[in-house]
């Protein structure tokens, strides 16, 4: 199989206008098994460009919540009556370059409690994390957790749970790759916080919600349910983009003397990515397959997503799941992947600006 992939010291990178202004770069991968396809499970309400830019599972997996990014709508979509609501909107969001409403998670006791968390861009100075819940007269009680700076790109914006409760969220360099060298500045970082927005006693440097710095942007993460590791894409300048397993703590080399093709030398004791991508796809969402139907050469792999090719790729672990072994195309899609997310009870769900979509086995 000719590939243009490679495990690789060095970082990667791709500037992810998530408003269509990307030009596909093309890779030379051949796609790995031809029996993966995709089955639609919802439609922007209109059938136009809805641009769902996450969206999460209620425990049972029936229910959808999913944030529309220019408009600042989270909406629910009820697998059993294909019914679609408005659950609330959040007014008055920006929503230039990279911005907008970026990120959503439920609660991972839900129902008990009905909080939903939106990371979203608040004004044109301040990214913010709300969470909101509806009480039974239909209000919605707004509560917020988390603020930091915003910029026309490398927001992060990606959010979600670990398997002991705690909220993580993935932030970009506000544009200044010295934030990201910087333990006490949320920039540039993988965040780890309480459902509150505290800092657990356990995170590893004083005074700061940082889990790992040294970033320069992401769209997406995901827990490994065999182990609980962190794995995360990154999007580097243009050199490589690369996947990375966070180890708490840990400095993964983006910085103010970054330039390509040293981009993961800054700082100390750089942590190397496990594998690089070159041209550079501007990874997006990720999700494990854990018993999602995608047949026996998926299982356990790490799937993630992609906005200029719209290529969904698979990982595989190597034996003590610390590495990757080798990536390749689980599916060509024709437009560019947003979020990747798994349900409850298996499968693997990715949406694009106009949909949100689960891949079958054919």
């Amino acid at each position: 199989m000719t590939r243009a992939l490679r495990p690789s010291w060095r970082r990667t990178s791709a500037l992810l206008a998530m408003a269509a202004m990307l030009v596909a770069s093309p890779l030379a991968d051949a796609p790995a098994e031809a029996a993966v396809s995709r089955s639609r499970l919802l439609r922007c309400p209109g059938g136009g460009d809805c641009w769902p830019a996450a969206f999460d599972f209620n425990p049972s997996g029936r229910t959808v919540f999913y944030v529309e990014r220019f408009t600042g709508r989270i909406r629910t979509f009820n697998r059993d009556t294909g019914r679609t609501r408005t659950f609330h909107r959040i007014k008055n969001i920006v929503s230039d370059g990279e911005r907008g409403a970026l990120g959503l998670a439920l609660d991972p006791r839900w129902p008990n409690p009905k909080w939903v968390y939106v990371f979203v861009s608040r004004t044109a100075s301040s990214n913010r994390i709300y969470r909101y819940r509806k009480r039974g007269d239909g209000s919605v009680t707004r509560q917020l957790i988390f603020s930091y700076g915003s910029n026309g790109n490398h927001n992060g914006g990606v959010i979600g749970f670990d398997p002991d409760g705690r909220l993580y969220a993935v932030t970009g360099d506000l544009g200044d790759p010295a934030n990201s060298q910087r333990k006490r500045s949320p920039a540039g970082k993988v965040l780890r916080m309480t459902k509150r927005g505290h800092r657990p006693n356990s995170n590893p440097f004083s005074g700061s919600l940082a889990w790992s710095y040294g970033h320069r942007n992401s769209f997406g993460f995901a827990f490994d349910p065999q182990t609980g590791r962190l794995w995360q894409t990154e999007n580097g300048p243009t050199c490589e983009d690369e996947l990375n397993r966070i180890i708490g703590g840990r400095n993964y080399g983006w910085g103010g003397s970054s330039t390509c093709p040293g981009i993961s030398t800054a700082g100390t004791d750089p942590v190397q990515p496990r594998w690089s991508f070159t041209p550079v796809p501007a990874l997006t969402g990720a999700a494990f397959c854990q018993e999602c139907g995608l047949g026996a050469a998926t299982e356990g792999a790490l799937v993630f997503g992609a906005w200029n090719d719209g290529r969904l790729r698979r990982a595989e672990l190597n034996g003590d799941r610390t590495g990757i072994s080798d990536v390749d195309v689980l599916f060509d899609h024709p437009r560019g992947v947003l979020a990747v997310e798994a349900a409850p009870g298996g499968g693997v769900y990715f949406s694009d600006r106009r949909a949100i979509h689960r891949l079958v086995q054919t």
